[in-house]
């Protein structure tokens, strides 16, 4: 009977491991890329008369063309710093806003072609700043995203290399405590199923120090998140509905299975094994479950 439940154990781990690996992310912070949300070039086209990297010296002023194609068209370069731009940081003429085909700025009179002459500031301080035009439909409906096609220019002030890509999966604080957590519980429970007498002890060890992650994971949810939002606005976001309540079952599950872990620590030292068992699982399974819903199947929607 242990070795039917030790292999169904395995199983159970190596599931949602094996789907981490493929399909995961944990980077909450990170855009969307356009193509979930956009239809990209949808149609079309943007290009710069610059290289798509410049070296540039502190504040030094660039000036280039950029030339759109497409209906109804409209080009911008944002006032935004994501993880894919850095507009913010440099100054931008002839505007941060939309540019439309009819505006003063249009240089070309074809209605289906637009060449705009940008002006960039680069900043005082060396790094690389990623500057991101888009042109797109303007026409398209209000909530509709519209189709568009981008250019990204890289501005090396100073020499500095482009960043390099982050391998976002390790760069969640919840995610290193929430694998660290489950990991410990599930070597204490793998051990304890091959020979509960001889490692009931390293059981504990193990199962205590996950619970202890967990909470650490569970207080951080607020204290690292208090000073960028409201409470108020903070407590809508995690028990939002919108667009399906995954999110309010991973938080559920999670506090489910704290509290049981905290029951099971309590009966294991009652010497209460049945009981001590029970509530184990039951955190195990509610761990494991809240850790698969938040990691593997929100990025999938």
């Amino acid at each position: 009977m242990k070795k039917k439940i030790f292999v169904l154990f395995i199983i159970m781990i190596s599931l949602p491991l094996l789907l981490l690996f493929l399909n995961g992310s944990a980077y909450p912070s990170q855009e969307l890329d356009h193509e979930i949300c956009h239809t990209v070039p949808g149609g079309y086209t943007i290009s710069a008369d610059i290289s798509g990297t410049i070296t540039v010296n502190p504040s030094d002023v660039i000036v280039f063309n950029i030339t759109a194609t497409g209906t109804n068209l409209f080009v911008q370069a944002p006032n935004e710093n994501t993880s894919i731009m850095q507009n913010g940081h440099l100054m931008i003429t002839p505007t941060t806003d939309k540019i439309w085909d009819d505006s003063g700025e249009d240089k070309d009179s074809n209605p289906n072609v637009m060449i705009i002459t940008f002006n960039i500031t680069v900043p005082e301080t060396v790094g690389f700043y990623n500057l991101f035009i888009l042109a797109g439909d303007n026409s398209s409906a209000s909530g509709v995203p519209p189709d568009f096609a981008y250019i990204e220019i890289g501005f090396s002030v100073g020499g500095v290399a482009q960043p390099e890509p982050e391998i976002v999966i390790f760069d969640h604080f919840g995610l290193i405590l929430g694998m660290s957590a489950l990991l410990l519980l599930s070597v204490g429970t793998i051990l304890v199923l091959i020979n509960e007498n001889k490692f009931v002890k390293i059981h504990g060890i193990f199962s205590g120090a996950s619970w202890i992650l967990t909470l650490i994971n569970a207080i951080s949810l607020i204290t690292l998140n208090k000073n960028e939002l409201p409470f108020e606005e903070l407590i809508q976001i995690w028990f939002s509905f919108d667009p399906f309540p995954v999110h309010v079952i991973h938080i559920i599950l999670g506090a489910v299975g704290l509290f049981t872990g905290l029951l099971s620590m309590l009966f294991g030292i009652a010497a209460e094994r049945k009981y001590a068992k029970l509530t184990g699982y039951i955190t195990l399974i509610c761990w494991w479950t809240g850790f698969f819903l938040g990691l593997i199947l929100v990025p999938l929607f």
